[in-house]
């Protein structure tokens, strides 16, 4: 009888859950059954014409979490048809049941079609425009064995778009973004250093060159010096273990580029914007560490870091509400003469959490996120919670968790970026 009594709970509770789960997909009174996709229209703005939620589109065509990762194609001129399915609805291409059915030829003119990816973007944001002007965030020590720009024309300290650069610790050719780090970025809780935030300013790429000097060293100096060097001699008595510079050119220049900045290498990863929005796997409980442009608030399509990455659950299209955090108040009751002399009875009592905009994660890696705002009620704060949507009123719990302090491993900041290479002069 317990078992039978056990076993209808459990069937009562997946029945509940499934219908929450349900419920929670609601599809605009308004929603067109047939839409056609339209040159301009973002992945986000097309899910806003079916769904109160945007981020819950992969649900709208019944993917998984693999095909989130791998999204369907999206291009303008498809036709997207609105279904049911025992009585759920599911988007899907005109001639198809659902998305994974197969994707309809489309014959554009006068561009090339994209063999994987999206056609259309999530958001309509300029991803080059966002990643070279706002503060992105490296991995620790990145910094500390970057390559950096060491020379330039007629030894002027700043460059512009055009100008021939020279730098040191090139490991191989292609294009790289020019930046600075502006400030360390630490958990507010533990105060473990997470990385660094730092700022881009601009496109430079490498030039082939012949390093006759280098082909010409004798065996027996190869045998006394490391890869790439060759001895330079300053005097007839006198040589030193040389390297040669790498020549760059700059090839985009959005502020000033300057003699000592750093480099780091851009990889063909495609349009970071191009991704499938969805809710968080799993609860998420990070906080806002920065925000673009180094202000102390941020609105609409700035954006954000968070405290929290791959390893808490955070990938690529994750969206998040942000949520100011519960409160406490003292409240002062009426004076209770049992206290004595007529003392103040207080009593402390926590206001909800307020939400207050919703962001999604575009740039992960380890332990940090960068995340645009989408949508925003309010300002958003360094110190706001990011969670997962659907949590406005809800009184969140905060411990404030003990952390030992441990010694912090040497790493580059601001201040001293240029310790670990004392031989070169801080320019």
């Amino acid at each position: 009888m317990q078992k039978r009594i056990i076993t209808l709970l459990c069937i009562a509770g997946m029945a509940i859950s499934a219908q929450a789960q349900s419920a929670a997909l609601k599809v605009r009174p308004n929603a067109p059954q047939r839409y056609v996709v339209k040159q301009g229209d973002t992945l986000w703005g097309i899910s806003g014409k079916y769904l109160y939620s945007p981020w819950q589109w992969n649900r709208l065509w019944g993917s998984n979490r693999s095909e989130i990762r791998n999204p369907h194609m999206i291009y303008p001129g498809q036709v997207l048809v609105l279904r049911y399915v025992n009585g759920q609805p599911r988007l899907g291409f005109e001639g198809g049941s659902r998305a994974s059915d197969g994707i309809p030829t489309v014959r554009l003119h006068p561009r090339m079609r994209e063999t994987s990816g999206y056609g259309i973007p999530t958001v309509n944001v300029n991803f080059y425009r966002l990643f070279m002007q706002h503060p992105q965030f490296i991995p620790p020590m990145q910094t500390q064995d970057a390559p950096r720009l060491i020379e330039g024309p007629d030894s002027r300290i700043l460059y512009t778009k055009g100008d021939r650069v020279y730098a040191y610790g090139i490991k191989e050719p292609g294009r790289y973004l020019v930046y600075r780090a502006t400030k360390d970025i630490t958990d507010p809780d533990t105060k473990k250093f997470l990385g660094q935030e730092v700022v881009f300013s601009g496109i430079v790429s490498t030039l082939p060159y012949k390093n006759s000097a280098l082909e010409a060293r004798s065996e027996d100096d190869a045998k006394n010096l490391r890869e790439g060097q060759y001895y330079t001699r300053l005097h007839p008595l006198v040589k030193v273990p040389t390297e040669t510079a790498q020549p760059m050119v700059v090839e985009e220049a959005v502020s000033e580029i300057r003699k000592g900045d750093f480099l780091y290498k851009m990889t063909d990863e495609g349009d970071a914007f191009q991704m499938m929005p969805h809710a968080p796997a799993e609860p998420v409980q990070a906080k806002v560490v920065s925000i673009s442009d180094g202000i102390s608030e941020a609105g609409q399509f700035q954006t954000i870091t968070l405290n929290k990455g791959e390893a808490d659950g955070l990938d690529k299209g994750t969206v998040v509400s942000l949520y100011k955090r519960s409160r406490q108040t003292k409240v002062e009751l009426e004076k209770d003469p049992k206290a004595g002399r007529n003392r103040s009875v207080y009593k402390y009592v926590s206001i909800p959490a307020e939400e207050v905009g919703l962001a999604m994660v575009y740039r992960t890696n380890e332990h940090l996120a960068s995340a645009i705002i989408l949508e925003s009620l309010n300002s958003v704060s360094i110190g706001d919670t990011a969670s997962e949507p659907g949590r406005d009123l809800d009184n969140m719990q905060e411990d404030k968790e003990h952390v030992r302090n441990e010694p912090q491993e040497q790493h580059d900041t601001p201040n001293n970026q240029y310790n670990f290479r004392s031989n070169i002069n801080p320019y």
